[in-house]
């Protein structure tokens, strides 16, 4: 039994310095965890308080009044609404002359539309009164048996050109072309629509470039998209 003794000491020491080592890890391992939560919960309400700082800091303000005029900066709510009502929405029919020779501009009377001057009779043109997208279309409604030569071939051919006192210069925006013979058909219809970029000023006009005689009704007009 004394033999045993230091024996029983030493292993009783041994379970004591264990226990201890256990006791550091646990403590080592709860200290690294709060100062992982600490971090996190740190850096959470800093990016809560940074679009508020951002806002109010000068740098910011600066920012925003370097924009230029009629563009907004992506975090700024616009000053104006949209207009909600058509700057333009006219509608015309044609006045049909005869013994006109040449390559003559339809004359136009107005359907619906036309307030404020956006119809200009004196250059038979549709005048647009502020810049933007507007879709244009024409339709024709041909007549091929309607001169003496119902054999031959008829060629029909209209343009919509521009013009405005900027640039002063009448300029094609598109056409269309078609032909047939009354044998064939005794009328046919040719319709051309399409958008357009133009802007404030631009006078819209319909030239008939070949076959005005086979036109027995027409309509043009334009409205802003």
């Amino acid at each position: 039994m004394p033999s045993e003794k230091p024996l029983l000491i030493l292993i009783s020491h041994c379970r004591e310095m264990k226990q201890q080592e256990a006791r550091l890890r646990i403590t080592t391992l709860l200290l690294l965890l709060s100062c992982a939560a600490l971090f996190v919960f740190t850096n959470c309400t800093d990016l809560t308080r940074a679009p508020m700082a951002l806002v109010s800091s000068p740098a910011y303000s600066a920012q925003q009044n370097l924009c230029p005029a009629g563009h907004q900066s992506p975090t700024s709510t616009p000053t104006t609404a949209p207009p909600t009502a058509s700057p333009l929405h006219i509608a015309l029919r044609s006045i049909v002359e005869s013994n006109l020779t040449g390559r003559p501009y339809m004359n136009w009377t107005v359907e619906f539309g036309g307030d404020n001057g956006t119809y200009n009779s004196d250059s038979r043109a549709i005048v647009i009164p502020v810049t933007g997208h507007y879709f244009v279309y024409m339709r024709f409604l041909l007549h091929l048996c309607g001169t003496a030569e119902n054999r031959a071939l008829k060629n029909f051919r209209v343009k919509l050109q521009k013009w405005n006192k900027g640039y002063q210069q009448t300029v094609d925006l598109t056409e269309a072309r078609d032909s047939g013979r009354c044998l064939e058909e005794r009328s046919r219809t040719v319709f051309m629509g399409q958008l357009f970029d133009l802007l404030k000023g631009d006078h819209l006009k319909v030239l008939i470039y070949e076959g005005y005689e086979l036109i027995h009704k027409s309509s043009f007009g334009a409205f802003w998209t």
